[in-house]
C-alpha cells in the first residue's frame, strides 16, 4: 500500500521538480546543474500525459514569476484586490498554455518513440527520433516567437549558464540550441535506462561527451573584432518609477534632459540615448538639443498613438525621426478588441498602435541600425532581417519597471543571444536596468548597476560581418526537420 502510494506521489512530483528546475534554471548561471537534470526528467515522463503537462506548467510559473510584480495596479483605477485577481490569473493563465504545449509535444513523443524499445533500438533510428522531436520543439518555440504569446524558453535561456554552447547560436540559431538542450537531455535519459537496465553505457557515455566537447568548441571559435572607441554613446538610465511618470511634469523632464546632455557631451559622447516611455505623447523640448539623441516616448499618428524611439537632431525641439514599436505586450499595451469594453489595458497611456513590422532604421547620423523596443527583443527573425538590411550595430529599449531583477536577467540573456546569432554589439537601455553594452560574442563589456540613475558612455563597434545564420535563418532548420520526417516514414516508425 505505501508502495503504491510513493508511486503515485513520484509520478506528480517528479514532473513538477523538473519544470521547477527549468524555470528556475532559465537565463541564469544554475543552467549547468538544472537545465539537463530538468530535461532529463522530461524526457524520463515524456510518455505519459499529464506529467507533460505538469513540466510546462511549472516551467512556465517559475520562469516567469514575474509576472506577479504587476500587483498592485491600483495605480491605474484597479482595486487591490482586483489587482491581486489579475496578476495571479495572467501568470496561472501563462502556465496554463504552457503546460497545454508541452502535453501536444508530449502526444507527438508517445506517437513516434517507443520507450520501451529505446535501450534496445539501432543508434541510428533513435538518433533520428530524438532529433525529429527535439526539432520540433525548436521550430515551435520559432513559431511562437512570431507570435505577441511568447517571452523566453529554452533557446535565449542557456545565456548565461553556457556561453559557449549559447555560441552555437551564431549558427542554428535560438531554436537551434532548443534542439541542443533537449538532446543533452536525452543523452543523459538514456545513459540512465541503460545503468538501470544494466546494459553496457560506455560507448553511449564517451560518445555523448565527445559531442558535447565538440559543440563547445564550434560554440566557443570565433574571430573578436577588434574594438575602437569611434563612436562613443552615452546611455541615460532614467530610475523613474512607472507608477509615478503620470505625475512628472514636462518642466521635470526637459530639465533632467539638459542634465543628461551636459554629461554627455562632457564624455565626448556623439549620440545620447534614452530608455523606451521616457518622453510623454506630444512632449517637445524648451531647449535646442544639444547633442543626437534617440529618446523613448510616445507620438500620435493618424492611425493612433505610437511608442518609439524618437530622433532629434543638433538643434532640434520636437523630433526629426523614428520607428515605431511594431510587437505590442498583450493585455499591457494592447488587448484584444472584444475586451476593450471592459478596460483599455494594464497600461498608463491604455492602447498603442503597431507601427511597421520592419527593425531596420537608418539616419544619417549612424550607420543603420537595428532596434528592439522592449519585447520585440524576442523576435530574432525580424532584428536578423534588419542586420541582413544592413544594420551595423542593435540597440534594444525597454521599460522593466516594476519587474524585479528575474526578468531584468531575462531581457539580458535574450539580448545577448541576439548578438551571438548575429555577430554584432548590443546597446541596451532601460528605465531600470538592465543598460550597458553587449559584445557581438555575447559577452557583457559594460553593465550599470540596477535601479539606479546613471548616465555613463559605452563605445560600440560597428560592424558589416554576417553569420551563417545571419545568412540563412532558420531555413536549414526547416530543411532538416522535413529530412528527418523523411526518414523516419521511411523506416516505418510512425507506430500506433
Amino acid at each position: 500500500m505505501i508502495n503504491t502510494q510513493n508511486k503515485k506521489f513520484n509520478k506528480y512530483f517528479y514532473p513538477c521538480l523538473g519544470g521547477i528546475f527549468g524555470g528556475i534554471a532559465t537565463s541564469t548561471h544554475f543552467w549547468l546543474l538544472f537545465m539537463p537534470l530538468s530535461l532529463f526528467i522530461l524526457w524520463s515522463r515524456s510518455d505519459k500525459k499529464l506529467a507533460n503537462f505538469l513540466w510546462g506548467f511549472f516551467f512556465i510559473l517559475v520562469s516567469h514569476s514575474w509576472l506577479y510584480e504587476l500587483h498592485p495596479l491600483t495605480w491605474l483605477g484597479f482595486s487591490w484586490i482586483s489587482s491581486l485577481i489579475i496578476s495571479i490569473s495572467i501568470l496561472f493563465g501563462c502556465s496554463l498554455i504552457g503546460g497545454i504545449l508541452v502535453y501536444l509535444w508530449g502526444l507527438l513523443v508517445k506517437k513516434i518513440l517507443q520507450k520501451k524499445e529505446i535501450s534496445n533500438m539501432n543508434s541510428l533510428r533513435l538518433t533520428i527520433k530524438v532529433l525529429l522531436l527535439s526539432f520540433a520543439w525548436g521550430i515551435g518555440e520559432f513559431i511562437l516567437s512570431q507570435t505577441p504569446f511568447f517571452w523566453i524558453g529554452l533557446g535565449e535561456g542557456i545565456v548565461p549558464g553556457d556561453l559557449y554552447l549559447a555560441g552555437l547560436a551564431r549558427w542554428i540559431g535560438a531554436s537551434g540550441l532548443c534542439v541542443v538542450q533537449l538532446t543533452i537531455g536525452f543523452w543523459i535519459y538514456l545513459i540512465y535506462e541503460k545503468w538501470k537496465r544494466k546494459y553496457h553505457l560506455k560507448k553511449t557515455f564517451l560518445f555523448g561527451l565527445l559531442i558535447l566537447v565538440l559543440l563547445h568548441f564550434l560554440g566557443g571559435f570565433t574571430n573578436p573584432i577588434e574594438r575602437n572607441n569611434d563612436y562613443p554613446v552615452a546611455l541615460w538610465q532614467t530610475n523613474m518609477p512607472t507608477r509615478e511618470k503620470t505625475n512628472f511634469k514636462n518642466q521635470f523632464i526637459n530639465d533632467k534632459l539638459i542634465s543628461a546632455q551636459k554629461i554627455a557631451l562632457s564624455n565626448n559622447a556623439k549620440l545620447l540615448i534614452t530608455p523606451e516611455g521616457t518622453l510623454k505623447n506630444n512632449f517637445n523640448l524648451n531647449f535646442k538639443s544639444k547633442i543626437r539623441m534617440l529618446a523613448g516616448g510616445f507620438r500620435n499618428s493618424k492611425n493612433g498613438l505610437r511608442s518609439s524611439l524618437l530622433g532629434y537632431q543638433i538643434g532640434d525641439k520636437t523630433y526629426s525621426s523614428f520607428i515605431d514599436k511594431h510587437r505590442l505586450v498583450p493585455l499591457g499595451e494592447k488587448i484584444p478588441g472584444f475586451l476593450n469594453i471592459f478596460s483599455r489595458g494594464l497600461s498608463a497611456v491604455g492602447g498603442i498602435q503597431p507601427g511597421s513590422d520592419s527593425r531596420f532604421f537608418k539616419w544619417k547620423f549612424t550607420q543603420p541600425l537595428a532596434i528592439a523596443i522592449c519585447y520585440e527583443i524576442t523576435d530574432g527573425f525580424k532584428i536578423r532581417n534588419a542586420v541582413n538590411s544592413g544594420a551595423e550595430l542593435i540597440i534594444s529599449a525597454a521599460n522593466l519597471d516594476p519587474y524585479p531583477r528575474k526578468l531584468h536577467d531575462q531581457f539580458l540573456s535574450l539580448a545577448r543571444v541576439r548578438s551571438i546569432e548575429n555577430k554584432k554589439d548590443n546597446i541596451i537601455i532601460a528605465n531600470t536596468g538592465p543598460s550597458g553594452l553587449i559584445s557581438e560574442e555575447g559577452k557583457i563589456i559594460k553593465l550599470f548597476d540596477p535601479n539606479t540613475e546613471q548616465n555613463d558612455v559605452v563605445n560600440p563597434n560597428f560592424s558589416i560581418e554576417k553569420t551563417f545564420y545571419t545568412t540563412y535563418g532558420e531555413r536549414p532548420l526547416f530543411l532538416l526537420f522535413l529530412f528527418l520526417i523523411g526518414l523516419n516514414l521511411y523506416f516505418g516508425k510512425f507506430t500506433n
